[in-house]
């Protein structure tokens, strides 16, 4: 057992050895998650220069219009080689007023153009302005689309939509339910959807209009393409810039309108990101009518530049957007959210005035008229256009508009707004007349004595709203002095009393020793004669 012990106490480190034990390990765990590190960053760094890799087809493929194609398979439509006229002369453009501008321009007879000024998708199957040769029906888009019997359709809608007033998500489902319809119309088609073009920087007539609103538009457009096999024309990659706008070039000053070169160069990318390979499946195409600009003629042009019928008459029809903010008064006419007026003839003349409801104000026609009342003569076409009102712009404190406080106390003032939205930059503050600051609030943490004429004033797009408060901050009252207090008399020590002498207490005489009595001497007894005594030796020992 001794010896085992032995063996055991040789094999034990010492602190040394312990130490140099535990450095080695560290020493091997930090080479291990180097290692590791190493070959992960090496992996990675493939992956990045594979193209086949998904993070990175992903991000070489996020398009201008804030959406990551590969995601969407063949959704997006890719460059393909040049379709061809033909390929054009099949399609019908359905839209709003930027696709009206093919046919304005001449560059696209009536026939190939089913589109509405001023059309929100929302309309888009209710809305009935299309119109056939010597027919006086008016008819909803998917209707005529139904009697035109197009080869494929493409749609450019959004614009108008593009203003605040819809989420990217009730757009999508709206554009679902107007495809639904022209597919049920007429279900032999194949349906292309552009996407909603970008507005340039300077879109000042439209300040409402939103680059941002415009992409998740796209985004959400792109996702319902693919849940319905549409596809996804994306114009975007045409007509946006590096700054993420539609190009300047392409657009009038201030405007959202595209210019014939922008139209143009639609046309080109549709024919080099062409739809092909599928089946024609109309049944038919035989009996199909004669577009015409107005109903009831018996003849119209179906070119732009084309010269009007001297007896043609047109349609004026005005509309409030939503049906919210105010009404239409034209004449004896008021309190309307949607006014018609036909037969019209170069030689008529309608005036109509847009008018606020209350707490409300009017912000522009849809074609671009900032006028709330307007004159519309000399037609040459149809017209179509929306009064569009927002709710009137107003500041307010919410603390009310007047306060009073003492000297040295802290107060902060807030402001919110209605018709738009408070930001950390667009409130201007000001106190007796000069500029203090920008933000949401403005207070002191110590207001000294005085009276305060604020001022918060907001600016959105240029429109303008101030509110005015009051602060009154008292001084603190003077402390009246506090009278010294007048001290207490100290009282004369009090003689402590003589003690009385205790009396010395009277001795107690001691008494006088009593004289011990002589004993009376023993008188000695006179010896008495004993006789001799018996011996009481044993036995034995007597000589």
């Amino acid at each position: 057992m001794a010896k085992k012990r032995r063996k055991s106490s040789n094999l034990s480190l010492t602190p040394k050895q312990k130490q140099a034990a535990l450095v080695l390990a560290i020493c091997a765990l930090v080479l291990i998650i180097t290692i590791v590190a190493v070959v992960i960053i090496v992996n990675t760094s493939h992956s990045a220069k594979d193209p086949s890799s998904t993070s990175s087809s992903s991000s070489q493929a996020v398009l201008d219009s804030g959406f990551d194609a590969s995601a969407y398979g063949d959704t997006v439509l890719g460059e393909t080689d040049d379709a061809g006229e033909s390929y054009i002369n099949e399609t019908i453009f359905v839209g709003d007023s930027n696709t009206y501008r093919y046919y304005q321009n001449g560059l696209l007879p009536l026939d190939q153009v089913m589109a509405v000024e001023g059309l929100g998708i929302q309309q888009l199957t209710t809305d009935k302005s299309i119109y056939f040769k010597n027919d006086s029906t008016a008819y909803s888009i998917p209707e005529a689309l139904a009697k035109m019997k197009p080869r494929r359709i493409i749609v450019m809608m959004g614009t108008n939509n593009a203003d605040g007033s819809m989420s990217a998500d009730s757009f999508a489902s709206s554009y679902e339910s107007a495809l639904n319809a022209i597919v049920t119309a007429y279900p032999y088609c194949d349906v292309i959807v552009a996407a909603v073009p970008p507005i340039p920087q300077d879109h000042s007539n439209y300040p409402n209009m939103s680059q941002e609103t415009i992409n998740e538009f796209n985004l959400a457009l792109v996702k319902m393409c693919q849940k319905n096999g549409y596809k996804f024309l994306n114009i975007s990659e045409l007509l946006m810039g590096e700054d993420g706008y539609g190009q300047d070039r392409y657009y009038q000053q201030g405007d959202i309108h595209l210019k014939k070169d922008a139209l143009n160069g639609i046309m080109d990318y549709a024919r080099t990101h062409a739809w092909t390979g599928t089946e024609d499946r109309r049944p038919d195409t035989d009996n199909i009518p004669t577009r015409v600009r107005n109903g009831g003629t018996s003849s119209g042009s179906t070119q732009a530049t084309a010269t009007p019928d001297p007896n043609e008459t047109f349609t004026a029809q005005y509309n409030v957007d939503k049906n919210v903010g105010g009404t239409l008064t034209s004449g004896d006419i008021s309190g309307k959210t949607s006014l018609k007026f036909e037969d019209l003839t170069k030689d008529d003349s309608v005036t109509v005035k847009a008018v606020p409801a209350d707490g409300y104000e009017f912000v522009k026609w849809s074609d671009g008229n900032t006028s709330p009342t307007r004159t519309d003569k000399s037609f040459k076409q149809n017209v179509n256009v929306t009064a569009m009102f927002s709710a009137k712009l107003s500041i307010s404190f919410k603390e009310g508009s007047s306060a009073t406080i003492k000297e040295g106390t802290s107060y902060t003032l807030h402001v919110s707004a209605v018709g738009g939205d408070v930001t950390d930059d667009n409130v201007q503050w000001t106190v007796n007349g000069e500029k203090v600051k920008t933000g949401y609030s403005y207070g002191q943490s110590s207001w000294s004595a005085g009276t305060y004429d604020i001022t918060a004033t907001i600016n959105i797009n240029g429109k303008l709203s101030s509110a005015n408060f009051k602060l009154v901050v008292e001084a603190a009252p003077t402390p009246e002095p506090t009278a010294a207090p007048t001290p207490a008399p100290t009282p004369a020590p009090t003689a402590a009393p003589t003690p009385a002498p205790t009396a010395a207490p009277t001795p107690v005489p001691t008494p006088e020793p009593t004289a011990v009595p002589t004993p009376a001497p023993t008188e000695v007894p006179t010896p008495t004669e004993v006789p001799p005594a018996a011996s009481t030796a044993p036995e034995g020992q007597q000589g």
